[in-house]
Parts: C-alpha cells; sequence; structure tokens
C-alpha cells in the first residue's frame, strides 16, 4: 500500500464557519464512537500532488522570448512600469498590457519565462527568476524582449537533486476521495498536523507552498523603477536589487545593470515572506513577525528590530510612524488569525502593537494619501480612511464584493487608479474619490 507521504500530499483543513468548542465536541463524540466500533475508516477528499522534475539543461535551454498575447489562466503578482502592466503567470511567464489606457488595457505580448514567479525592472531591464537562476531580459523594445544573462543558482529551489542533476520544479495536482483506514488517519494527522476526524471532510493542498516565492517587486526606487504590490519578494532600490526567500536576506549590485553580482547574503531565520523598502529601511514580512532592517549601507542591510505576532501570513505596508501587517488563516501558515496589527514604529528600535483590527481574510494592501486598499481574498476589496489610523476599523468608507482580491497597487500618479489581482482576473479602480471606487475596467480569467 502506498503511504500518503509517498502520495506527496501537503494538507490543510479548509477554512470553516465551524465554531472550535463545536468541533471539540465533534471529536469527543467521535472518539467515543471510534472505541465502540473499534474503527477509525473515514472517506476524505484532498488533493494528491505529483512531482514533476526538470533538469538543469531543460530548464536552461528553455526559450526566453517575447510571444502573442495570451489570456490570463493562473495570474500571479502585478507590476507597474511607465504605462505598461506586467502580469505573472504563475511558472510560465509574464503578460504584457499596455496600459496609457486604464479604460481600455490592451494585451499585447507574452514573455515566456519557465518557472517565472519573480519581478523587478529598471531602466529597462527586467530581473526574473526562472526557476533557481535570475535573468536580466532588455524590454526597451516591449514587444521583443531579450535574454542578455543569466546568473545560475541564485535561489533556492523545492528539492535539488544534485546526483541527477535536476530540481523537483512543481507537482501536478489531482483531487482523489477515498476511504483511509487507520493507519492512513494516523498518517494523515502527521502530514496534515491535525485532523477533525469527520466523514467526508475536505482537506485540500494549499498551493502557495509551491508558489511561495510567487511576488512582485514592492518599493519607491527611483531612476525608472516599477511599482509593485505587498506581497513582493523583489525589489529595486537604487542601484540595488533585494530578493527575500524562506530564509535568506539577498542583496546584488546593478552596477553593471546587465549581470547583477551579488554583494550579501543574510541568514533571516524562517518562514520570510515579503520586503517592503521604506526610506532608508527595510520591512520584512514572516510567518512570525516583521523584521526592520537598516538600508543606509545598501550593500550590506543591519538588523534593527523586530516585532513578532502569533504565526500566520503577513505582507507589511508603512505609512509615517505605523506599519500596517496583515495577518491571514487558511494558507501554507497555518495561522488562525485575521486581522491587521497597527504598529507603531516611532522608535524604530522598539516597534509596538498599537491596535489590532478584525478581518475576513487579508492578503496584500496599498496605501495612498489617508486611504488604505486592502484586499480580502473571496471578500473582496475594502477601502479604509487612516487619517486618524487607531481608528480605522471603525472607518470603512467603501468595499466591492463582487471579486476576488489578493493583491494591490494604488498607482503614484494624478490619475488615482487602482490596480487589483485576484484568483478571477485584474482589475482597475478610479479612487478619486475613496469612499465610492468607480470600475473602469477589467481582465477575466479564462
Amino acid at each position: 500500500m502506498i503511504s500518503l507521504i509517498e502520495k506527496g500530499i501537503k494538507l490543510h483543513i479548509m477554512k470553516s464557519n465551524i465554531k472550535l468548542s463545536t468541533i471539540l465536541f465533534a471529536l469527543l463524540i467521535i472518539s467515543f464512537s471510534s472505541c465502540i466500533k473499534d474503527s477509525c475508516e473515514r472517506v476524505v477528499t484532498y488533493t494528491k500532488l505529483e512531482p514533476v522534475y526538470l533538469t538543469y539543461d531543460e530548464i536552461r535551454n528553455a526559450v526566453i522570448e517575447s510571444s502573442a498575447s495570451r489570456e490570463l489562466s493562473e495570474p500571479g503578482k502585478i507590476y507597474y512600469y511607465n504605462d505598461y502592466l506586467f502580469i505573472n503567470e504563475r511558472n510560465e511567464g509574464i503578460h504584457i498590457i499596455d496600459n496609457s489606457n486604464a479604460e481600455a488595457p490592451l494585451n499585447i505580448g507574452f514573455i515566456s519565462i519557465p518557472g517565472n514567479e519573480d519581478i523587478s525592472i529598471k531602466d529597462d531591464f527586467l530581473y526574473a527568476n526562472s526557476y533557481m537562476d535570475l535573468l536580466t531580459i532588455d524590454v526597451s523594445d516591449i514587444q521583443d524582449a531579450n535574454l542578455i544573462n543569466r546568473s545560475e543558482n541564485m535561489f533556492p529551489t523545492l528539492w535539488n537533486d544534485i546526483e541527477n542533476e535536476q530540481i523537483l520544479a512543481y507537482y501536478d495536482e489531482e483531487e482523489v476521495t477515498e476511504e483511509l483506514d487507520c493507519d492512513e488517519m494516523t498518517e494523515l494527522e502527521s502530514i496534515g498536523g491535525f485532523w477533525f476526524g469527520c466523514v467526508n471532510c475536505n482537506f485540500a493542498f494549499e498551493e502557495s507552498f509551491v508558489n511561495d516565492l510567487a511576488t512582485t517587486a514592492t518599493g519607491n526606487g527611483g531612476g525608472g523603477t516599477g511599482t509593485g504590490g505587498s506581497m513582493a519578494r523583489f525589489s529595486v532600490i537604487g542601484d540595488y536589487l533585494y530578493s527575500v526567500d524562506q530564509f535568506t536576506l539577498k542583496v546584488f549590485s546593478l552596477d553593471n545593470p546587465t549581470i547583477p553580482t551579488q554583494t550579501s547574503s543574510i541568514d533571516l531565520g524562517w518562514g520570510i515572506e515579503t520586503i517592503f523598502p521604506y526610506e532608508d529601511k527595510l520591512f520584512i514580512g514572516s510567518n512570525s513577525g516583521m523584521f526592520i532592517y537598516d538600508n543606509s549601507n545598501p550593500e550590506l542591510p543591519t538588523f534593527l528590530s523586530a516585532f513578532q505576532h502569533a504565526t500566520a501570513c503577513d505582507p507589511v505596508f508603512v505609512k509615517d510612524n505605523f506599519a500596517y501587517v496583515t495577518l491571514r488563516d487558511g494558507n501554507q501558515c497555518q495561522g488562525f488569525s485575521n486581522q491587521l496589527d497597527l504598529i507603531d514604529i516611532t522608535d524604530i528600535t522598539q516597534p509596538s502593537l498599537v491596535k489590532s483590527f478584525q478581518m475576513d481574510n487579508p492578503h496584500g494592501l496599498s496605501i495612498r494619501d489617508n486611504s488604505l486598499f486592502l484586499c480580502e481574498g473571496d471578500f473582496g476589496l475594502k477601502v479604509f480612511d487612516i487619517d486618524e489610523p487607531t481608528n480605522l476599523g471603525d472607518r470603512k468608507i467603501d468595499q466591492k464584493k463582487d471579486l476576488h482580491a489578493f493583491d494591490v497597487i494604488a498607482i503614484p500618479s494624478q490619475e488615482k487608479i487602482l490596480l487589483v489581482i485576484g484568483d478571477d482576473g485584474f482589475y482597475q479602480y478610479n479612487y478619486d474619490d475613496p469612499s465610492n471606487l468607480k470600475l473602469l475596467s477589467k481582465i477575466q480569467v479564462q
């Protein structure tokens, strides 16, 4: 019999509205029933993962090229640069959208980049990962992108099979429903961390385990850089490219923009998720908290302080003397919190929690002037007035519920355009009046 671990599954309990007390009561009933019947067979539905391996040659011989436009299928993050929008198609490449008219965006092309999840742009050079390699792509001719450099082995992989010169690239997913016996249920418990023991429970693999590096660049960098979302793992600041993986912050000099040169690698611990630059500081989000680094020496950022919270996924956005941190459940972080934390960073060496605001399922966020735009997954997009940050929980001024919202960018321009990406597509809103967002256009997933 093939074990559940051999099937290569990673499980988590899908979010439920059942109260914990009810669940615990059900567990007692089930445990008592199992003792009587001396049986724990259950029918469960889960997602089986079939690992897909690629050799180094297969990855590095793949053609990086521009091609005709294609429809959105599994959109990742968004990146805005010089009236163009770059939408990641997870693990496949980048859609190019001419956004000079936000009411009628034009899908004009696609850059094929196998294994791509992250991008950032400076002065017409696009920096992107292709699995474990860092690519430099010339996009001065936006519809004829050219690969000009590949820096090998800059990023970690899911698994590196050195002996056979291949990596675990991704997983194919298949939904399976089957009856499991006592031993298999015990193994299921060990994989998932816990289980509720219910008949026909629905377990699901958290896709972000595979796509955990899927982010876009964020930042306030100058000199021809773009703007990305709050879920960033890449960021260009001045003449440096910064990236974070699960454990490490890496800094690359762009003195020679065609060939990024790594200048430092800093161990951050575990569960690192996002990077947000603000002034001369780096705010790094992790499963367990927020880390603040002094970036006055851009080649070697130095640790300043940390703010710890319960285990949960958390992007960070900073404005003035406050950091806004979202925590959510229903993901690989295995947390139970759905909230927005307001953190006072007046004393940058001692960040302190001011207040927590209950949310539905917060993801990415953006701030422009005194408006905070918050993505709430299946609960849509919310807008808060943060003129008085400590009262933002009582100042929700708008909500759009008819979309899935994962990340958002408030474009720093006079047009006041809001870019929103989610599982169901890409949306643009005008926020001249933040209390009454106006839909300008959308590109739906097909």
